[in-house]
C-alpha cells in the first residue's frame, strides 16, 4: 500500500473511533433523559392515580354514610312502630297475665 492509502485508512479509523465515542456519549445522554422523563411520567401517573383513588374513596365513604343514615332512620321508624304496637297490646297482655294467675290460684 502506498503511504497515502495508509494515511487515509488511519484517518478513517480515527474518525470512526471519534464517531463511536460521540455515539456512545449521545446514547448515554439519551438513556439518562429517557429514564428521567420516564420516572417523572411514572411519578405523575402515580400521583394522578392516588388522587383519583382518594376521590373515589371519598365518594364511596359519602354514599356509605348516607346509606347508613337512611337505614338507621328506617330502623328507628320500624322500632317506633313496634313500640307503639306493643303499647296498644299492654292492657290485653296485663289482663291475660292476671287472669292466668287467677285461674291457677282457683
Amino acid at each position: 500500500m502506498t503511504n497515502e492509502a495508509i494515511a487515509a485508512i488511519k484517518q478513517a479509523e480515527t474518525r470512526a473511533e471519534v464517531l463511536c465515542r460521540v455515539a456512545e456519549e449521545r446514547a448515554a445522554e439519551m438513556r439518562l433523559r429517557v429514564e428521567t422523563e420516564g420516572k417523572a411520567h411514572c411519578d405523575q401517573v402515580e400521583a394522578e392515580a392516588l388522587a383519583q383513588h382518594a376521590a373515589t374513596m371519598e365518594s364511596i365513604r359519602s354514599r356509605a354514610e348516607a346509606l347508613s343514615a337512611r337505614k338507621c332512620a328506617e330502623a328507628a321508624r320500624d322500632a317506633e312502630a313496634l313500640i307503639e304496637d306493643a303499647r296498644t297490646r299492654i292492657p290485653e297482655a296485663v289482663q291475660m297475665i292476671v287472669w292466668g294467675i287467677v285461674e291457677k290460684c282457683l
